[in-house]
């Protein structure tokens, strides 16, 4: 008995330490999140600076604060504010590095004590947690900017580069070119460097929330425009291959502060949602002059119309079944279905999946593929032309080297001509 009990301790254990599937909430395709329809209701009066982590249990937190108060909200998975929730007090605005082990590190502004009345300097300092609620402050300056930035690290925003390399988006030089810069952290956002000494995407473009695209590309939505006209100012875009090098030329503006009179649009924190709908948090704040209240609310992204009849024709076409045992220790089972996607014709090669039901004729080729939570591809269980049918492969946890991969949550993605679509599974050793 006693050795059950400790095995299981030590399942639990391994569970609790594997990282946080975080990076799909904020992957977007290269057309989405390119047109939103704005709500004016207030998601929450008062609020604003609008922050989004994913939590250990795989819970969205979206964070506003509107004064003094810091309010938490979990979310639905239609982005709708589910109930608000107790959090332990960290700084309010800024980025949440996701460590390997499941922890979560926000980085985020303080005052600088050497700031006066005349001007304003501050500095990066961090939280750490085990769960993605409760914060604790760690010791130490995570960054200081220095003289290039006027002293200022203001509005920080963070993004994977690779592993232990994160790139952190900031508001610096805010006297004299306002915009944003940027830093590089080599061990997980402890520590941070100075990597641009200007703006990455021109004069007055501050507030920058970096998003993943599937073409490998990064976006940065931030709030455009300060101090220009309502109609010429609010939350745009631009994007990039490197997550560095911006065209400026090619920043575009998507809502403007005239889409809700007298209120400026403030970071944006744009996310994909697990109903598949890209929302855009906005603090709306008054504009010079105005009396109106803050609040926090939320623009919607616009879908592609598809008509209900080709959508119903596609998922009986193309299909990838929740693998099973799920979770699973050892081997599990992946079905998916196919239709005819080929524009090729001859008779396809043997293949090396087990077909269930394979049809005669149709098919093409076809990729299924294994991704651990960071994106990174660890296994090809299947990789060829088949013909249209349904298919039944089992994947043994193991890379493509036949290495056993450690415990945590893979991504199954079915590709089959133009359609992806993708399952979450989980490995425990």
């Amino acid at each position: 008995m006693k050795r059950t009990i400790l095995l299981l301790a030590f399942t639990i254990s391994l569970l609790h330490s594997q990282p946080i599937a975080w990076k799909q909430y904020f992957t977007l395709a290269p057309d989405e999140g390119l047109e939103f329809t704005i709500d004016s209701a207030a998601m929450v009066p008062g609020g604003g600076v609008p922050v989004l982590n994913i939590t250990r249990a795989g819970a969205m937190m979206l964070t506003s604060a509107g004064g003094a108060q810091l309010k938490a909200f979990e979310l639905t998975n239609d982005g709708r504010l589910l109930r608000q929730t107790t959090i332990a007090q960290r700084g309010p605005d800024g980025g949440f590095v996701y460590l390997p082990d499941g922890r979560a590190r926000f980085v985020g502004e303080e005052p600088d004590p050497t700031r006066t009345a005349q001007r304003h300097k501050s500095r990066i300092v961090s939280w750490i947690s085990n769960d993605g609620q409760n914060w604790i402050r760690e010791s130490g300056i995570r960054y200081q900017p220095g003289a290039e930035d006027d002293s200022i690290s203001s509005v920080a925003s963070v993004i994977q580069v690779k592993d232990s390399t994160w790139r952190m988006y900031y508001v610096g030089d805010f006297y004299r070119t306002n915009g944003t810069r940027t830093a590089l952290s080599f061990d997980w956002g402890m520590t941070w460097q100075q990597e641009s000494k200007v703006n990455v995407v021109g004069f007055g473009n501050v507030d920058p929330h970096p998003v993943y695209l599937s073409n490998g590309k990064i976006r940065l939505y931030f709030r455009m425009g300060m101090n220009r006209p309502p109609d010429k100012a609010g939350v745009g875009y631009c994007d990039s291959d490197d997550g560095l090098h911006f065209d400026t030329l090619k920043a575009t503006l998507l809502i403007s502060d005239a889409a809700v009179p007298a209120m400026f649009k403030l970071d944006p924190a744009v996310v994909k949602l697990p109903n598949g709908q890209v929302v855009c948090y906005i603090g709306a704040a008054p504009s010079f002059g105005q009396t109106v209240a803050p609040k926090l609310i939320a623009a919607w992204g616009k879908k592609q119309a598809v008509s209900v009849e080709k959508i119903e024709v596609e998922a009986r076409q193309f299909e990838l079944f929740q693998n099973y045992p799920n979770p699973f220790n050892g081997t599990t089972n992946v079905g998916f279905r196919i239709s005819d996607f080929s524009a090729k014709g001859g008779s396809p090669p043997a293949s090396q999946a087990q077909s269930g039901r394979a049809g005669a004729s149709g098919g093409g080729f076809v990729s299924l593929k294994v991704h651990d939570v960071l994106g990174r591809e660890v296994a090809t269980p299947v990789n060829e032309i088949l013909s249209a049918g349904t298919y039944v492969v089992q994947w043994d946890g193991r890379d493509e080297r036949g290495h056993t991969l450690p415990s945590g949550v893979y991504l199954f993605s079915l590709r089959a001509g133009p359609l992806v679509t993708t399952r979450k599974a989980i490995l425990t050793k």
